[in-house]
C-alpha cells in the first residue's frame, strides 16, 4: 500500500460526500463512520476504490483515521460544560 496522507484522504472523501466521523469504543479500540451526503451516489465507485486502495482491511491505517477525526472533532458541550473528546 502506498503511504498513507490522513489528512488528503479525509478532505478527498469530503469533496466525493462522504463525511466520516469516529468514536471511541469503551474496549479503547475506534468505530469510524461513513456518511453518504448527496452527492455521495455520483462517486460511489471512485470512494469504493479509493478506501480499498488506502484503507482496505489494515487495522493501523483505521486507526490513525480514527484518531485524525477524533483531534479535529468539536468538543461536546454538555449543559454548561465542555468536555474534549478523549
Amino acid at each position: 500500500m502506498p503511504d498513507f496522507d490522513v489528512e488528503g484522504f479525509v478532505a478527498e472523501m469530503d469533496r466525493m460526500g462522504l463525511k466520516l466521523t469516529a468514536v471511541p469504543l469503551a474496549d479503547g479500540k475506534y468505530l469510524v463512520n461513513r456518511w453518504r451526503l448527496s452527492g455521495a451516489f455520483e462517486h460511489a465507485k471512485q470512494i469504493e476504490n479509493l478506501w480499498s486502495s488506502q484503507i482496505g482491511n489494515n487495522q493501523s491505517r483505521m486507526d490513525q483515521l480514527a484518531a485524525h477525526l477524533l483531534a479535529q472533532a468539536q468538543p461536546q458541550v454538555i449543559a454548561n460544560r465542555i468536555f474534549p473528546h478523549r
